[in-house]
């Protein structure tokens, strides 16, 4: 299903019962988990249409194949798609790069310059950015980041200039119930639960308990002070269109939650 959450910058979220990750929550039950829900870590990909490109940014998983390349016709509508970007060569977000580009021969593959041994995953046929590198696209402009939160050393983050919209990859995902795919964070019932990107980030970012909370807060901070986006699109989570830097502060006490009270547990 996709979702277009500014015009132009379309939201593909990975649907289906066996293509997003279930969580069993029936024991713990977090305040934020109703029980007898299904819960899912989503997986997202992001399409944006300029007036004289197009980009997509990460692919979904195999199990989407059909999904991913079917959305990408509905949106492009022939147009083709002009630049597909890998965040980084994990299955979520790269899995689908070679259905796309075999179905889509126009486009140029874009991967991230850090990190060594791009021929392992196939990247070192693209092109490859870091940070301040962009590609303009009519209207649009998606924009390169250094990584800072991240989980494997082959990362990109990016922005969309004009919207100020911030996509942030693996970091800032959290879990959201079944009726709640696709939805906004403002759109939840209730007020946010901080307990949600404690799950995501305890489960998937193991290293967070290892992290010096300090030194990671201060990070968090700059970040804030560096992007001060208006929306939030990330990889694993649902998109944040209202207060977005108040959310990446609550990021700060995720942090201090994962050092005193360790790892949740893995993805079930």
């Amino acid at each position: 299903m996709a979702r277009e959450i500014a015009p132009g910058i379309h939201w593909i979220y990975e649907s289906g019962p066996d293509r997003t990750r279930k969580l069993n929550l029936a024991e713990r039950q977090p305040d934020w988990y109703e029980s007898g829900q299904k819960a899912y870590i989503p997986q997202c990909a992001y399409l944006l249409v300029g007036s004289n490109e197009t980009l997509l940014f990460d692919t979904l998983s195999p199990a989407s194949t059909e999904q991913i390349l079917s959305a990408i016709d509905d949106i492009v509508r022939g147009r083709g798609l002009d630049y597909l970007v890998v965040s980084h060569p994990d299955v979520p977000h790269a899995g689908n790069t070679k259905a796309i580009l075999d179905k889509h021969p126009e486009t140029t593959l874009v991967a991230p310059s850090y990190g060594n041994d791009h021929e392992l995953y196939q990247l070192d046929d693209g092109i490859q950015v870091a940070e301040g590198d962009s590609i303009e696209l009519g209207g649009r402009t998606a924009q390169f980041h250094e990584a800072t939160f991240l989980d494997a050393p082959v990362s990109v983050w990016m922005t969309e200039r004009e919207t100020e919209t911030l996509f942030p990859v693996d970091w800032m995902g959290f879990p959201h119930l079944d009726e709640e795919a696709v939805k906004f964070v403002d759109e939840l019932d209730g007020e946010f639960d901080i307990s949600r990107l404690v799950e995501f980030h305890s489960r998937v970012l193991f290293w967070y308990q290892y992290a010096d909370v300090e030194k990671t807060n201060a990070e968090i901070d700059a970040l804030i002070a560096k992007f001060d986006p208006k929306m939030i699109a990330p990889a694993h989570g649902l998109v944040i269109r209202e207060s977005a830097p108040k959310y990446m502060a609550l990021m700060k006490d995720v942090t201090r939650i994962i050092d005193n009270d360790g790892r949740i547990g893995t993805l079930g």
